[in-house]
C-alpha cells in the first residue's frame, strides 16, 4: 500500500468512501503481491490526487509490474508516468467526436520531436494557463448523511474581521534568556 501512495488509508475505512484512484492503486497492490505474471493491466490516470513523492512510488511499482512479465497500459497525463513509459501513444488531435486517430507515437525522446498536441504541452510550446478569475459555483452541493456527531466536523465559512488595535509588550533579553 505504502509503494501506490495508499499509506494513510487504515483497515477500518470502507471501500465505498474511497476515490475511484484509491481504489483502483489498491487493486494494483494486490496484483504486485500475487506475483502474476503474462496478465495485462489497464490503468486510468491512477496518479490523481497523488503528492509527487507518492507518484515516484507509483511510477515504479508500475515499472515492476512490468518487469513481472505483464503489460501495462496506462492513460495518464502526467508527465514523469509519459517519462518513465516504455511507448507513448497520443490519441487525437482533440477529445470525443473531433479525435480517436493516432497522432504520434513512440519512445519518450522521440515522441517529443514530432508535432501532435501531447508533444506541444511536453515541450513547453503550450500551456494551460490557470484562470486569474474563477467562476462562482451556481448553486450549493448538499452534503447528505451528515449529521451532528457522525464524525462529520461541521465547519463555518471563514470570515474577514477587522484586526483591531493589540498592544505588545517588549520582552527583556534577559527574560528570554533565562
Amino acid at each position: 500500500m505504502n509503494d501506490v501512495g495508499l499509506s494513510y488509508l487504515n483497515l477500518s475505512r470502507s471501500a465505498n468512501t474511497l476515490a475511484g484512484g484509491e481504489a483502483q492503486r489498491i487493486r494494483l497492490a494486490t496484483q504486485i503481491g500475487s506475483g502474476l505474471m503474462g496478465c495485462l493491466y489497464v490503468l486510468d490516470e491512477p496518479s490523481i490526487g497523488l503528492h509527487q513523492r507518492d507518484n515516484n512510488k507509483l511510477i515504479e511499482t508500475l515499472i515492476r509490474l512490468r518487469d513481472l512479465g505483464n503489460t501495462v497500459i496506462v492513460v495518464e497525463h502526467d508527465e514523469d508516468t509519459m517519462k518513465a513509459a516504455d511507448w507513448l501513444i497520443d490519441i487525437g488531435p482533440a477529445a470525443g467526436e473531433h479525435g480517436g486517430r493516432i497522432v504520434n507515437e513512440g519512445p519518450y525522446e522521440e515522441f517529443i520531436k514530432r508535432d501532435s498536441p501531447t508533444a506541444r504541452y511536453l515541450n513547453g510550446l503550450e500551456k494551460i494557463e490557470v484562470p486569474l478569475v474563477r467562476r462562482e459555483p451556481r448553486s450549493r452541493c448538499p452534503l447528505f448523511g451528515v449529521e451532528p456527531g457522525n464524525g462529520v466536523v461541521k465547519k463555518s465559512p471563514a470570515k474577514r474581521a477587522p484586526v483591531k488595535k493589540a498592544s505588545v509588550k517588549k520582552a527583556s533579553v534577559k527574560k528570554v534568556k533565562k
